[in-house]
């Protein structure tokens, strides 16, 4: 009888032990999950700044292209006119 009680009790325990495991393990796969979520939402985050920082370089590689153009014509109108100027006096 008390052999009983004894394998009985570590049985009880046996059971209770893998019980309060398999919460642990269940717990750790949520907070798992939590982390896995919190790090995909970081790496969206930063690819979608990566990207927004290739337009902003792209935009501005296009805004200083057409002020270089701009600055072209400019100089060539200059330059016609002081070629116009230096005829006339000549």
């Amino acid at each position: 009888m008390t052999t009983e009680r004894w394998n009985d009790k570590m049985i009880d325990d046996l059971a209770a032990t893998v019980e309060q495991t398999t919460r642990n393990i269940e717990q750790t796969n949520r907070n798992v999950d939590m982390l896995v979520g919190a790090v995909n939402a970081l790496l969206a985050r930063d690819s979608q700044r990566d990207e927004e920082m290739r337009q902003r370089d792209a935009d501005f590689q296009q805004y200083k292209l057409e002020n270089d153009q701009r600055f072209n014509t400019l100089l060539e109108e200059v330059r016609f006119l002081i070629r116009k100027l230096g005829e006339n006096q000549g």
